[in-house]
């Protein structure tokens, strides 16, 4: 269960599902049933909205049958409508050409599933049946919102699209021929055609690849900007240590200038008292002899 859902919410969803899998003339009683389950066992809130679903029309069920069977198949033609898009925009007439061309096929396919699909749960699709679900096709090409509603999987009614500028039609006609026995090989049996969806994928898989391409690139260079940021930041305080290191250096090399000059001076000012002193000793012997003189005169 993914975080902010509760257990009624995943049992709603369950039972939602199964319940528009069924064939639409089904729908009800097997809803009030579950709403009655639900009651029995003291699900309120699940058994309230449980009865706010409603039955879909038979065009819906169509929608919602083919969506269970060829989810891959309609992601793809939704991502076709996209591209439709792109290149009208650019006015692109040859990419539009072959683009309508895989949208009429695809859609021509998944309607053919879509009855072989009801066949095989026992409905015959009618004529205004296949065109509300041709519709609805086309309208959710069209309209985003459309297609979100599409993929719950829970259509409730068909849905067309009116507006202007939109893509070429699928080229399947509004009006079915009558209903012919069903042949031998029944079209349950047969998946929609994928060539179309495989061009296009493999399109979007260039795409892709492209773009894994071009985000590795980013992914690299931003580890090697890191790399040499890194690099720069350790270099950048590399300098600032040794910058710290030579002023203390040049603080230490004025400090001894200065005190080599202190000390200059101190022995100029001793070599000056010792010449004195050495003169002073000089007179002071000379005084001595002279007085030893005059006593041995004396004698």
């Amino acid at each position: 269960m993914s975080e902010g859902r509760s257990d009624d919410d995943s049992e709603l969803d369950e039972i939602a599902d199964r319940l528009y899998a069924l064939r639409p003339e089904d729908f009800a009683a097997a809803r009030d049933e579950e709403v009655r389950k639900a009651r029995a066992d003291k699900k309120q809130t699940l058994a309230r909205e449980l009865g706010k679903l409603r039955r879909p029309t038979q065009s819906a069920w169509l929608i919602n049958l083919l969506w269970r069977d060829q989810r891959d198949v309609m992601e793809t033609l939704f991502l076709l409508a996209e591209e439709l898009g792109r290149a009208q925009a650019q006015a692109s007439g040859r990419e539009l050409q072959t683009l309508t061309a895989q949208r009429r096929e695809l859609e021509g396919g998944l309607l053919r599933r879509a009855r072989g699909l009801a066949e095989q749960a026992g409905v015959t699709v009618s004529a205004p049946m296949e065109r509300e679900a041709q519709e609805t096709l086309a309208a959710a090409l069209a309209v985003p919102e459309v297609a979100d509603e599409v993929r719950t999987g829970r259509l409730v009614k068909p849905a067309a699209y009116a507006g202007f500028g939109t893509f070429p039609t699928a080229g399947v006609s509004p009006r079915v021929a009558p209903e012919k026995p069903v042949a031998t090989r029944s079209a349950a049996a047969e998946p929609v055609d994928l060539a179309a969806a495989q061009r296009v994928r493999e399109v979007r898989a260039a795409a892709e690849r492209q773009v894994h391409a071009a985000r590795a690139a980013v992914a690299e260079a931003a580890e090697s900007l890191a790399d040499w940021e890194r690099a720069a930041a350790s270099a950048e305080g590399h300098h600032q240590e040794l910058r710290s290191q030579l002023e203390q250096l040049e603080k230490q090399l004025r400090d001894l200038r200065v005190g080599v000059a202190t000390a200059e001076d101190a022995a100029q000012a001793a070599a000056r008292r010792r010449d004195q002193a050495n003169k002073d000793h000089d007179t002071a012997q000379h005084a001595l002899r002279r007085a030893e003189e005059d006593l041995n005169a004396t004698s």
